[in-house]
């Protein structure tokens, strides 16, 4: 993902820490997405069975969670997963495939995310007026892309959906935290 980032120019011409500051903040929130985009360029979600791809060689069954804990550690903590489970398919997956992003609004939920710098403790005052031009530049683009090149006048409703995506992957982060939280609790080895 730093890669990624490091194709910016704004991006790569900050200092180290800022830097860090800012790829943690976005690397998990946007892996969410992504992991979900590729699943469904990949076709991952035929007939209501949702897999998610994790590597380029492992899938994930999301319709069950059996298959990454064993049955002992799946009775203390299995509902908790499958939980979980639901909500991934409810708050990412069903509404991205519901959309179907382009690429271009995959980047654009990037860097929606990188330069959203609000909650970031540390960050320079200066990094926070990047990220604000930033904000700009990437709305503007992504209007000149929806007038231009989508030909659509009014994209508010597709724009507001898909800013819910970065919404449902904080919210999936903190869950996924606190049941990690949990599996240590239990003793449980995450796959």
């Amino acid at each position: 993902m730093a890669k990624v980032f490091m194709h910016c120019t704004e991006y790569a011409e900050l200092n180290f820490d800022e830097k860090i500051l800012l790829h943690k903040h976005a690397v998990h929130l946007f892996l969410n997405i992504e992991r979900f985009y590729t699943s469904i360029q990949y076709g991952c979600h035929e007939n209501n069975q949702y897999c998610l791809l994790m590597y380029e060689n492992a899938a994930f069954d999301m319709n069950s969670t059996t298959n990454i804990f064993q049955v002992e550690e799946f009775e203390k903590i299995g509902s908790s997963w499958k939980i979980y489970g639901g909500k991934m398919i409810k708050f990412l997956y069903k509404p991205m495939i519901e959309l179907k992003l382009t690429q271009f609004e995959l980047v654009y939920l990037l860097a929606q995310i990188l330069w959203s710098t609000q909650e970031i403790k540390g960050l320079k005052s200066s990094t926070h007026d990047i990220a604000n031009n930033m904000a700009d530049k990437i709305a503007t683009e992504l209007h000149n892309y929806y007038i231009n090149e989508k030909k659509l006048e009014n994209y508010s409703p597709r724009l507001i959906k898909m800013l819910k995506l970065i919404d449902g992957s904080k919210s999936l982060l903190s869950e996924l935290q606190n049941l990690t939280l949990i599996t240590q609790a239990c003793n449980i080895k995450m796959p």
